[in-house]
């Protein structure tokens, strides 16, 4: 049996949320945040304000956009009633943040998984009141990048027939996890789509400096047997986010990099009820060396104006600025308790 495959996504969830709870807010542009936006609505977005851009750049840019101080029980409780949403079409549902997850209907769809998507989207509009995008493919790189296809607020079902055309076609650097460094090294080595990997091994691709994993993942896509497997969420030690970038000693880049993935690092946690209590940035640079500095919150919190000015204190103390080499990458990870934390 052909596996079917539902990558669902609430669009701008926290611009949603707020948009949802305030009439005036509704078609409006919006930007989320306290010192810096952690979600921007479309209609921000057109205008080209992104998470974690500087909230008051925005103020000065962009007086028009509506800025809204950030909730997070509010979208913890919206998260949970998505997931309920998600769990009451299948018991396969693999968490990507709290908005986004990937859900197996294999079975379930009765030969028609468009149609049991529009009811997935009309559920989660009814109970929720957010927009939920969902792409929906054979594996999970299929349906991500379907739904990528269907935002804002739509659908995009890609069968057997349509993703033997498209795969091939695909742009190296459209896909999922493959960041900028990684693809200067593909198309300085002449790849570009996955039709030019055919033939590729694992070997050929880590001689072109590509890490073994990602080899591994790129031969997989080439052959069409990329990963189709929903992992049940087990407890998370910690959630991270990282950003490869051409190399920069540009103090505004690399912060605003950080910032980045504070955002995204926080919107990982999806619905975990646990809030970080410990942090590490890592910064690597231009000749590959990797330094990680570590240390607490002040508290227990997964507030992102927060975590971005302890996780810029841990940058600062790097001595980056000071060092000369040129910075390749910019990561974060927040660590969790084994419990959740007290009132």
């Amino acid at each position: 049996m052909t596996k079917v495959l539902f990558h669902a996504d609430g669009d701008a969830f926290l611009a949603s949320v707020e948009q949802r709870d305030d009439d005036r807010l509704r078609g409006r542009p919006v930007a989320v945040g306290e010192q810096v936006v952690a979600c921007a609505s479309y209609e921000a977005r057109a205008l080209g304000v992104h998470a974690g851009m500087p909230i008051g750049q925005v103020r000065r840019r962009w007086p028009q956009v509506c800025v809204v101080p950030y909730r997070p029980h509010v979208y913890d409780e919206a998260s949970a009633r998505l997931f309920e949403v998600f769990r009451g079409f299948t018991p396969l549902v693999e968490p990507g943040s709290m908005e986004e997850a990937f859900l197996d209907v294999t079975g379930r769809d009765r030969e028609d998984p468009a149609g049991l998507a529009a009811a997935l989207r009309a559920e989660a509009r009814a109970r929720v009141g957010v927009p939920v995008s969902v792409g929906v493919g054979r594996t999970k790189l299929i349906a991500k990048l379907a739904s990528r296809r269907a935002k804002p607020d739509g659908l995009v079902v890609v069968d057997t027939a349509l993703e033997e055309r498209l795969r091939p076609r695909l742009r190296l650097d459209d896909l999922w996890g493959v960041g900028p460094t990684t693809y200067e090294r593909l198309h300085a080595a002449g790849l570009v789509t996955v039709s030019d990997l055919s033939g590729t091994s694992e070997g050929d691709l880590r001689a072109h400096g590509i890490s073994t994993a990602m080899a591994r993942r790129l031969v997989s896509i080439a052959t069409g047997t990329d990963d189709a497997t929903i992992r049940l969420p087990t407890a998370r030690k910690s959630v991270g986010a990282s950003r490869s970038m051409p190399s920069t000693r540009t103090r505004s880049t690399v912060r605003a990099a950080l910032a980045a993935q504070v955002s995204r690092a926080l919107e990982r946690l999806g619905a975990d009820p646990r809030l970080p209590r410990r942090l590490e940035v890592q910064v690597r640079y231009d000749d590959g060396a990797v330094l990680v500095q570590r240390g607490p919150l002040p508290t227990p919190t997964r507030d992102p104006a927060a975590v971005l000015a302890s996780a810029g204190a841990l940058l600062d103390t790097s001595g980056w600025e000071r060092d000369g080499r040129g910075v390749t990458l910019v990561g974060i990870a927040l660590h969790l308790p084994a419990q959740p934390s007290g009132p």
